[in-house]
């Protein structure tokens, strides 16, 4: 019985079943939206990026670029500190223990919402991830137009309907609404190319924009306040990366042979946060050619009551028993180090049979 769940793209697929999958290998390792959820991998994560990247399993001058937006993005940039483990422990224990006793708005988020940041940039964080010796953190966000760039809620609430409509029309109908901005490690070009028809610009990041980048890569509208004018990136609104990568897809501006590891909360991806209440609408497995997707799987879920990923909705399903809530998210938090060791062990034994093609 395997916890974990493995999809390869058809080159990923390739290059696994020809040489394995070891460090050295990787070019890039992806983060997805999806709040909460990231609780079910966070022992997967940690393991990954405290014990499986260990430098001296890496080449010498091998870097490895870091994309995410919204939790994905806090994720990795926890990840990049000189303590791999604890960052990513106290980012876990910061989304766990959030409280919402007077409702979920997003005064109420922007306070909580401190103790999250604090966990990923406070102190010196922000330095560590800038100087990381061989990760290049980035993170995504959008600059927004029209409606969505309103800081009047009713309006913002109105805009993401009339979005929620229009992007039925197709992945680029949202174009004139969204433009896609990557923050990205200054040391490092990101060398990208919109394929999906949107504007797509990228930005050095640095002491002054990191905070204020990472903040706009996970502030979704009519919940979260906005970022305006971000250092570097110009005036603007700036919200959830998510917004048009929800679940980051590589071929949609991705310049990279590389091989990609994209640890995942569901076995697919969902290109845009528009299209999470669209069944039919999932990402073609030629865009995750070279990704490698590793996922919990029906087994995993079955051993936790929730019986399903955590969720940022739980936060009003159990406002009246908030302990639960944190009981509940714990509970899926401690099995994750299950998926983490599968993982080790895999890499251990070189014994990936069980790959699947992404379909």
């Amino acid at each position: 019985m395997s916890l974990l769940s493995i999809q390869a793209g058809a080159r990923a697929l390739k290059h696994i079943q020809r040489e394995g999958l070891q460090p050295h290998h990787i070019g890039s390792i992806f983060g997805a939206s999806g709040a909460a959820k990231w609780l079910a991998i966070y022992g997967l994560d940690r393991a990954i990026f405290s014990q499986w990247l260990s430098p001296e399993r890496l080449t010498q001058a091998q870097t490895i670029k870091l994309f995410g937006t919204s939790v994905g993005a806090f994720k990795l940039a926890a990840a990049c500190h000189q303590d791999a483990a604890a960052g990513l422990d106290a980012l876990s224990q910061a989304y766990i223990h959030q409280s919402f006793p007077e409702g979920v708005g997003a005064d109420e988020i922007a306070r909580e919402f401190v103790t999250v940041q604090a966990a990923v940039v406070g102190d010196n964080k922000i330095e560590q991830i800038l100087n990381h010796p061989f990760l290049r953190f980035s993170c995504g966000a959008v600059r927004c137009h029209g409606g969505l760039a309103s800081k009047n809620i009713k309006q913002q609430a109105a805009s993401c309907a009339k979005a929620s409509v229009k992007n039925l029309k197709g992945r680029n109908a949202l174009a004139d609404k969204l433009d896609r901005i990557v923050f990205h490690d200054p040391r490092q070009p990101f060398d990208l190319t919109a394929r999906d028809g949107y504007c797509t610009e990228t930005v050095a990041l640095s002491a002054d924009n990191l905070q204020p980048a990472l903040t706009a890569s996970g502030s979704i509208p009519v919940y979260m306040h906005g970022v305006e004018d971000i250092a570097g990136a110009g005036e603007g609104m700036y919200r959830d990366g998510g917004l048009l990568d929800y679940h980051p897809v590589p071929g949609n501006f991705w310049n990279s042979d590389e091989l990609i590891l994209y640890p995942h909360f569901f076995p697919h991806c969902k290109v845009g946060w528009f299209d999470k209440y669209l069944p039919w609408r999932k990402a073609d497995p030629d865009l995750l050619d070279n990704a490698l997707l590793i996922s919990p799987s029906q087994e995993f879920w079955q051993q936790t009551e929730l019986g399903r990923a955590p969720d940022r909705k739980d936060f009003v399903t159990y406002q009246k028993n908030d302990a639960e809530r944190v009981r509940l998210w714990q509970q899926v938090a401690d099995l994750s180090h299950a998926l983490g060791e599968e993982f080790l062990t895999l890499s251990q034994t070189e014994d990936w049979s069980q790959v699947q093609p992404l379909r």
